[in-house]
């Protein structure tokens, strides 16, 4: 029998593994001048990201604090210019706008926090470190990704405080 804890973990894993699969092609407008094995690099670190991010939230909601920092630290290490790739692909990263590239380099850092937070054993921070990434991914496909996400068409930052 489904209890809601697990109908929600269930919702927000697949929920995230559709993100993954939607930024797949990434934005065109984003990722349009590069090369299929570099966006497939970049298709990658989505997809382990999603496959992350399930898993952490339980971990956070449950209290698993070693669980928290091991997979926050597996996303902090997918860092896309942190892995090796060739010349030519670091050229065509470095084509992507200086937004794109901050708010990827902001969202590992948060997962670097979340990191600390497991180890130190600090409930409130993790909760605090895994919305802050959560916001930061859905600022991401906002600007960036917005045609493969219709949810975001047309809403603004400011639309997205407005509770």
């Amino acid at each position: 029998m489904w209890n809601k804890k697990d109908v929600f973990q269930g919702s927000v894993a697949i929920g995230l593994l559709f993100s993954a699969v939607a930024v797949a092609g990434v934005s065109e407008t984003v990722t349009e001048r590069l090369s299929p094995e570099t966006r497939q690099v970049l298709v990658e670190e989505m997809q382990l990201l999603a496959s992350a991010m399930g898993p952490l939230h339980t971990a956070v909601v449950t209290g698993e604090h070693p669980s928290v920092a091991e997979q926050a630290r597996r996303i902090r290490d997918s860092f896309v210019l942190k892995q090796k790739l060739s010349a030519a692909q670091k050229k065509e990263i470095a084509t992507l706008p200086q937004q794109f590239i901050d708010a990827d380099r902001s969202f590992h850092e948060l997962a670097a926090s979340l990191a600390e937070a497991g180890d130190r054993q600090k409930p409130a921070l993790e909760r605090f470190y895994f919305e802050e990434m959560t916001r930061s991914c859905q600022n991401c496909h906002q600007d960036f990704a917005g045609g493969r996400f219709p949810g975001f068409a047309g809403s603004s930052e400011k639309e997205a405080h407005g509770h």
